[in-house]
């Protein structure tokens, strides 16, 4: 029994040892975890730890703090790889979050001229371009930034010809707006934008009074894409052309047959008049 007594006062000696222990170890690690991200800050960079206050601010959404802390990166840190980043941000939050478009462009041309060759230069060119586009309505200014886009670019080269070609369309310079579409499917012939390409050229040359040649681009975008919304113009606009050709019954054949036309008011009264016309024209023989 003693003995038995012995070895259990044993036992519980040493688990109260090892209980000892187990708070203190606890301890330290929690101390630890807590210590590492404070190590972490103190080894960031000042324009380091300024981005993540800005970034933090931004995610508050508290916009005019989180820009002074961006602005401050390009300030004071110039050369900090993420000046232009930070220069980039600051353009963004004027240019979407306080609608300031004049003072985003600044900042977009400022970043182009500062870090030009830096990854953000192409997305500040762009966002400058679209200002100077939509909102300035500068075309011939806008036709100058997406032409250095394309001088530069690798990727979306045919999004920009068509942002030329449409900038060339708003000038009324339909023959160079045709151009630039015609490179941009020589170039790219299986482009994603090839229906929209298609249609926009017809139109163009419908303006340049080349007949034929705008029924050719709308019968091939009827019959390669004759779902797209496009094709349902296109079918609309070739009867226009069989119409003002006197070939009103084909033309009548064309518009009745026309489905999900969007203007279906407009529609009909097309099918009408000239139901009249073709009796009007039937009666004088």
């Amino acid at each position: 029994m003693k003995k038995q007594l012995k070895i259990k006062q044993r036992q519980t000696a040493r688990k109260n040892k090892a209980s000892r222990w187990i708070l203190p170890v606890l301890l330290l690690l929690l101390i630890a975890a807590a210590a590492v991200p404070v190590y972490q800050q103190l080894q960031k960079t000042a324009p380091e730890r300024l981005f993540d206050k800005a970034l933090e601010l931004e995610s508050r959404g508290k916009i005019d703090a989180a820009q002074e802390k961006f602005r401050s990166i390009f300030t004071s840190y110039p050369q900090s790889d993420l000046a232009p980043v930070a220069l980039l941000r600051s353009g963004k939050i004027w240019h979407y979050d306080k609608r300031q478009e004049q003072r985003a462009l600044l900042e977009y041309l400022q970043l182009e001229h500062d870090y030009s060759g830096h990854s953000e230069v192409r997305e500040a060119q762009l966002s400058a371009a679209k200002i100077i586009k939509h909102s300035l309505r500068d075309y011939s200014r806008a036709i100058g930034f997406y032409q250095r886009l394309l001088d530069q670019s690798t990727v979306d080269r045919d999004q920009l010809y068509y942002e030329i070609a449409d900038c060339y369309f708003r000038l009324d310079n339909y023959s160079q707006a045709r151009i630039e579409l015609e490179t941009l499917l020589e170039e790219y012939p299986q482009t994603s934008l090839l229906a929209d390409v298609l249609y926009r050229k017809g139109s163009l040359l419908l303006l340049e009074n080349k007949l034929e040649a705008a029924r050719q681009d709308w019968q091939q975008l009827i019959e390669q894409f004759p779902e797209n919304k496009q094709s349902i113009q296109a079918r609309f606009n070739l009867a226009q052309l069989l119409e003002e050709g006197e070939r009103l019954q084909e033309a009548l054949k064309m518009y009745q047959e026309l489905q999900d036309f969007p203007r279906p008011a407009l529609l009909q009264e097309k099918i009408e008049h000239l139901k009249k016309r073709i009796a009007a024209k039937k009666k004088a023989i």
